[in-house]
């Protein structure tokens, strides 16, 4: 058998990865339905392991756009998508953290590490040229200061700095799409020097003005208040196996 030409390189935690990001977040109600073509990948949403997190109970939804610029794996850009709460208590991200994660491709217009800027996803096959996510950048003001952030100020607002997260199934190219088998607690210490408040364009291109989610969530707003986390650091331990 020939060797893989980019294998895939194995480190296990504890990592500390640094980072730049922007992080939006908006409130939905259970009442209006978790979208699964949004929350989900076709792998997880096929899956009756994802049945096991419960049911949606709405809340806090969470977007994150990160550059990483060093980690234990290298350099790579990310997108999280944090869906809100459930009943349940309680490659590297999915073996290690239960986190589940699909490759796609980013395409940006402008520079991500000075706003405004908008950045498009799009599925990681060649030839499909409508994303499945856009976003907008801007500065919230003309000039709005600048201060320290840490996963600690969540804590004090009663926002829990940990995910816990069902098995994920199994796909192909195994290597990527690693499955599990136990329930995880992940927790995340998280400190930036340097914040800025900026605002969140979630207008979506190549969507119908009139279809549900012209905003990619259905029924939220176009713009959101959002956080730009500048040399940010952060560090991922060991997951705490939990029994559920």
């Amino acid at each position: 058998m020939a060797a893989n030409p980019n294998p895939i390189k194995v480190v296990p935690p504890p990592w500390t990865v640094h980072y730049e990001a922007y992080v939006g977040a908006f409130y939905v109600s259970a009442k209006s339905g978790l979208p699964r073509d949004i929350a989900y990948e076709p792998l997880e949403a096929s899956s009756a392991k994802t049945t096991e997190a419960g049911v949606w109970k709405g809340g806090m939804v969470m977007i994150q756009l990160l550059r990483y610029t060093s980690t234990p794996v290298g350099p790579y850009d990310e997108m999280t998508l944090l869906p809100g709460n459930f009943d349940v208590p309680g490659g590297h991200g999915r073996k290690y953290w239960n986190l589940p994660k699909h490759i796609a491709r980013f395409k940006y217009i402008g520079d991500f590490s000075s706003p405004p800027f908008t950045v498009q996803l799009f599925p990681e096959e060649a030839g499909i040229e409508t994303p499945f996510f856009t976003a907008s950048l801007q500065h919230f003001a003309v000039w709005t200061p600048s201060f320290p952030f840490s996963s600690n100020v969540m804590r004090w607002l009663g926002v829990p700095n940990s995910l816990v997260q069902p098995p994920l199934p199994e796909g192909e190219p195994k290597e990527l799409l690693c499955g599990t088998d136990a329930w995880y607690k992940v927790t995340a210490s998280i400190y930036s020097p340097k914040a800025k408040i900026v605002w969140m364009d979630l207008k979506q291109h190549g969507k119908d003005g009139q279809s549900d989610n012209k905003n990619w969530w259905p029924g939220i707003k176009r713009w959101h208040v959002g956080l730009w986390l500048q040399n940010t650091q952060m560090y991922l331990g060991d997951p705490e196996v939990l029994s559920v």
